[in-house]
């Protein structure tokens, strides 16, 4: 099959990173009946489907159209972290390469972070970062870690350049990456099928199947306003994993951190 399971690896490449609901579903729009001037009583008529005659691939490709089209958006979600637990994602992102969120993880702890192009503040809780001076290169020892944590706990870190150049160049935290890895559907994509459409919270949902043997991506796709996916799940793998695309086109709020919640990188060095 022609590039099957890139919503798989969409999801598992963002939350696997661990450096990183549509527009909340809002009431569908409905047309009005004309009223009939021999009843007082009003004659709905059906909205009209926006997905008329359309198949799933044909779906899926405005999906991913509207995707790549969107200016910054929010996802959140959770999927296996490779180690038996669980990695959870809440993260607003745009095509700036500007991010704010949390990332949980089971094994690892939670960090959270906020970057605005090549400026990156990261605050982590104690288990987050004594993993990460577990995982480095220079272990501490028992007394400099405890030191360590001391300073950073319940404080803020300004990354310093050289990591943010890293972290940037690794396209973290951008929608232009997570719109190319969603896959590239084709109108002859006979693993893509359009099951029944559903409402949420008043909003008419489009469905797709992406199927590959017993593993199925299900996408949830908006039929009113534009047809932004707004969820992906992945079932029945060794990878079972959920995002909820949210918020599109918000500004991402990347207001640093109160310069006194910032820790001084230099007592790091001492």
């Amino acid at each position: 099959m022609k590039h099957r399971n890139h919503r798989r690896a969409a999801a598992a490449a963002l939350m696997a990173a661990s450096v990183i609901s549509i527009a909340s579903c809002g009431p569908a729009a409905t047309d009005s009946g004309a009223t009939n001037t021999r009843s007082a009583s009003p004659s709905p008529t059906k909205p009209k489907d926006a997905f008329d005659g359309l198949t799933g691939p044909q779906i899926s490709a405005k999906a991913k159209t509207a995707l790549k089209d969107a200016t910054s958006l929010r996802v959140t979600g959770d999927a296996p972290d490779g180690r038996g637990g669980t990695i959870s994602i809440d993260m607003a992102m745009d095509t700036k390469g500007s991010c704010r969120g949390t990332i949980v993880q089971q094994h690892a702890g939670t960090i959270e972070m906020i970057k605005h192009r090549s400026t990156v503040f990261m605050k982590g809780d104690e288990k987050f970062w004594r993993a990460s001076l577990a995982a480095g290169k220079k272990k501490p020892t028992a007394r400099q870690a405890d030191a360590f944590v001391e300073i950073v706990k319940g404080r803020w870190m300004k990354v310093d350049k050289k990591t943010a150049r890293a972290m940037t160049r690794k396209d973290m935290c951008d929608l232009g990456t997570l719109a190319d890895k969603l896959g590239d559907d084709s109108a002859t994509d006979t693993t893509t099928t359009r099951g029944a459409d559903v409402t949420r919270a008043g909003q008419a949902l489009a469905v797709i199947y992406d199927r590959d043997g017993n593993e199925v991506t299900t996408i949830h796709v908006a039929k009113t306003g534009k047809p932004y996916p707004v969820e992906i799940t992945h079932t029945g793998g060794t990878e079972p994993g959920s995002l909820k695309l949210t918020d599109f086109d918000k500004p991402v709020d990347t207001t640093p951190p109160p310069a006194d919640q910032v820790i001084d990188t230099n007592k790091l060095r001492r």
